[in-house]
C-alpha cells in the first residue's frame, strides 16, 4: 500500500512537471511572419502573415515590423498614403521617395509597419523595382529583399511581462525614430533629462522571429546594354528627324490641297452669281 502511495506522488510530480515544461514551451513561441512576393513585372506586392502567441496577443502592446527596402525598390508614398487614409495599412514611411532615380543614385530605406498583436493578422505592402543604368558587363541584376525586424513595446509598467527569451538583444533598448522611419540604439546621455514621454519612445525591443519565406524575395532586373546607347542614339535621332520632315511635309501638301479646294469654290460662286 505504502509503495502503491509513493508510485502515484512520483507519477502526480512527474505530470506537473511535464504541464510545466509544455507551458513555458508554449509561452517562449517566438513570433511567425509569413512571407510572400509577387512573381513578375516591376511593380509586387509583400504579403506578411504575422501570427503571435496567445501570451503575447492579451498584452496591452504594439508591434513594428521594420521593413529594410534595397536602392533597387521604392515605394509610391501616394499609394501608402491613400491605404493609410483607407485604414488597409498603418506605416511609417519616408516623406518623399524620388521615383525617378536609377538604382545607382537612389538609397536605402525602411518601412515600418505598425499594429496591435493579434492571433493572425495579414499585411500588405506595395513596393516597385528600379531600373539600373546600362552596363556592358551584365544583362540583368540581382535584387534581394532582406528579411524583416521585428519590434515589440509595451508600456514600462508591463515591460517584465515580456519573456527575456524572446528579446533578440535582452541588453538593448531602441527608440522609435519616426521621421528617419528607423530604430535606433537608446545611449542614456548624462546631462539628457529623461521624461515619461522619451521613456515611451526608447522602450522597444527587438523580438526573435520566425521568418518563413513562401516564394523567393529575389528577382531579376533587366539592364540595358551600355555598348548599344551610341547605335540606338543615332537611330532615334535620325527616326526623330524623319518624322519630322515627314509631319511637315503632309502639313505643306494637305494646305496646298485645301487652298486648292476654296480656290475652286470661290471661281464656283463667282461663276454662279
Amino acid at each position: 500500500m505504502f509503495f502503491k502511495e509513493i508510485k502515484q506522488i512520483f507519477a502526480f510530480i512527474l505530470v506537473l512537471v511535464l504541464m510545466g515544461r509544455s507551458v513555458s514551451c508554449y509561452m517562449l513561441e517566438a513570433p511567425v511572419v509569413k512571407i510572400d512576393m509577387d512573381r513578375i513585372g516591376m511593380h509586387r506586392t509583400l504579403t506578411y502573415r504575422i501570427r503571435f502567441d496567445y501570451s503575447l496577443v492579451g498584452l496591452d502592446c504594439e508591434y513594428v515590423l521594420m521593413q529594410s527596402l534595397p536602392a533597387s525598390v521604392y515605394i509610391s508614398t501616394d499609394e501608402l498614403d491613400d491605404l493609410r487614409r483607407l485604414k488597409r495599412l498603418n506605416a511609417i514611411y519616408p516623406k518623399f521617395v524620388n521615383i525617378e532615380l536609377a538604382t545607382e543614385r537612389a538609397d536605402t530605406f525602411s518601412i515600418l509597419l505598425r499594429g496591435a498583436p493579434k492571433i493572425m493578422e495579414t499585411l500588405e505592402l506595395p513596393v516597385h523595382f528600379r531600373y539600373h543604368s546600362p552596363s556592358d558587363k551584365r544583362s540583368v541584376a540581382t535584387v534581394t529583399i532582406p528579411l524583416p525586424e521585428l519590434y515589440f513595446n509595451c508600456p514600462i509598467a508591463d515591460s517584465e511581462l515580456i519573456d527575456s527569451d524572446l528579446v533578440a538583444r535582452p541588453d538593448k533598448h531602441y527608440c522609435l525614430n519616426a521621421p528617419e522611419s528607423r530604430f535606433d540604439e537608446n545611449i542614456v546621455k548624462d546631462g539628457v533629462p529623461t521624461t515619461k514621454a522619451n521613456l515611451e519612445r526608447c522602450n522597444w525591443r527587438r523580438l526573435h522571429v520566425d521568418c518563413r519565406v513562401k516564394t523567393t524575395l529575389r528577382t531579376e532586373i533587366p539592364v540595358g546594354n551600355a555598348r548599344a546607347y551610341g547605335p540606338v542614339l543615332g537611330v532615334t535621332i535620325l527616326l526623330g528627324w524623319s518624322m519630322a520632315l515627314w509631319i511637315i511635309i503632309r502639313s505643306l501638301a494637305n494646305t496646298r490641297r485645301i487652298n486648292q479646294r476654296l480656290n475652286e469654290q470661290r471661281l464656283l460662286q463667282q461663276k454662279v452669281n
